[in-house]
């Protein structure tokens, strides 16, 4: 009987044991579960902390280029007072820079466009398609001084922008 008696009690222990560590790898996974969500609410919080920095920095950004533009305005108009055969003018942190600009023939109309009398010598043929060529356009303006129906003529202006001894260009096409 004493043997039958061991036998169980080995038995109980074994099963309280493994029990026991069934419990204990339930607490390991819910332990990895709460770091889990600790990472998430981590990367949640940072994302919304990188959204406000970068709202601040839009924000710091857009006050100092409205400065800058102003800044550019008031360079502009200093270079408009001056002859206006001047067209660059160099200092030591950058250049004041006037440029014409070239006229441009715009077709605003193409059905009144079509009316003109020389068509042919104003348009390029692809098959089954007539469509303005502005070259043609141009060069016709240029020997005739006469704007074809439908068409408009941009006149050229100058071009005012300020080039930075550090290669950058403002008011140009550059920043």
């Amino acid at each position: 009987m004493s043997d039958n008696f061991l036998d169980t009690l080995l038995l109980e222990v074994a099963e309280k044991e493994q029990k026991m560590e069934l419990a204990h790898v339930d607490m390991v996974l819910k332990e990895i579960c709460s770091l889990n969500a600790d990472i998430s609410k981590i990367l949640e919080q940072a994302e919304e902390e990188r959204k406000i920095i970068t709202e601040w920095a839009l924000q710091r950004s857009a006050k100092l280029n409205e400065k800058a533009e102003w800044l550019s305005k008031k360079l502009e108009a200093f270079m408009n007072e001056q002859d206006p055969a001047t067209r660059t003018i160099d200092l030591a942190h950058g250049q004041l820079l006037r440029r014409k600009q070239v006229e441009k023939i715009v077709v605003e109309n193409l059905e009144q466009f079509l009316q003109n009398n020389n068509l042919a010598d104003l348009t390029t043929t692809s098959p089954e398609v007539i469509k303005p060529d502005i070259a043609k356009i141009k060069a016709f303006y240029k020997m005739t001084k006469k704007i074809p129906l439908g068409t408009s003529l941009v006149e050229s202006t100058d071009k005012f922008s300020i080039k930075l001894k550090n290669g950058g260009t403002i008011d140009g096409t550059e920043t």
